[in-house]
């Protein structure tokens, strides 16, 4: 029996890892750079976790798109200043992302800008958030 629910968990991971795939595909045709964040860009994820990825654009409006297997967080760099005021999730995003497609470049030009922003602002990252030091 055991047997059986491991191979069903099999199963699901392995079309969950498919429809992730081509999500990515989706977005990298779309994106500038997209990049994983959360638990499985850490490593600490589980067969069953979800994909979180950080698509980053030029311009738009940003938004959480809750896909199937995960979600995408959408980033215009021309917002990127006023999102960093109100969205813990685009610091997580940027201390976790692992680049998946696109302009390396970009992502680090993110990085640099979101790593000032959490000096400037004196805040240290916990399992629990983003607080002032």
């Amino acid at each position: 029996m055991f047997e059986r629910w491991l191979e069903a968990l099999r199963e699901v991971a392995k079309a969950r890892e498919e429809e992730a795939r081509r999500l990515m595909e989706e977005l990298c045709g779309r994106a500038l750079v997209v990049a994983l964040f959360g638990s499985r860009a850490r490593g600490d994820y589980t067969p069953l976790s979800d994909w979180d990825l950080l698509a980053v654009v030029e311009s738009g409006g940003y938004k959480v798109e809750h896909r199937g297997v995960g979600q995408v967080v959408w980033l215009p760099l021309d917002k990127l200043d006023e999102v960093l005021e109100w969205s813990m999730v685009v610091l997580d995003a940027v201390a976790d992302a692992k680049p998946v497609c696109g302009d390396r470049g970009k992502l680090e030009e993110v990085r640099k800008k979101v790593e000032e922003y959490v000096r400037r602002r004196g805040l240290v990252r916990t399992k629990h958030g983003w607080f002032p030091a």
